[in-house]
């Protein structure tokens, strides 16, 4: 059994999780230009915007499964496991992006640096969560 506090954690991270995946998907998919321009003070040239969008993809596969498991975790906590899964790799883009961006606006940064650590705490929230729903109930 999941104790209150994690239980509010978990619903409170997978709400904002929902939320934001689903906002920076909008915003990549249907406004790559203003990514830009608020991420970079730039204007995206050749394959940025096909990149974009390859990424507003997976963005919108981590709504999904994170609005699967709002609606399932405590019947089938395995997809709190997966959930987990899903933010660990995201903990790894989220890095990757901000080292490999060649230029990124004041609100770039304030925006693109929480994620990473928010994602870890994501990963044990919901492997914790999981976890506990797993144990056996006493007899």
């Amino acid at each position: 059994m999941i104790g209150r506090w994690l239980r509010l954690a978990i619903l409170a991270y997978l709400w904002a999780a929902l939320i934001e995946d689903t906002t920076i998907f909008v915003l990549a998919w249907v406004y790559p230009d203003l990514w830009f321009k608020l991420f970079h003070h730039s204007v995206p040239q050749g394959l940025e915007i096909a990149l974009l969008r390859r990424s507003a993809g997976q963005w919108a596969a981590f709504a999904l499964a994170q609005a699967i498991a709002l609606a399932l975790w405590r019947r089938k906590p395995v997809w709190l496991a997966v959930v987990a899964g899903i933010r660990f790799s995201d903990l790894f883009t989220d890095i990757s992006y901000i080292l490999a961006a060649p230029t990124l606006t004041p609100l770039g940064w304030i925006l693109l640096s929480p994620p990473a650590v928010l994602n870890l705490v994501g990963v044990v929230i919901m492997l914790k969560g999981y976890e506990q729903a797993s144990r056996p109930r006493p007899a």
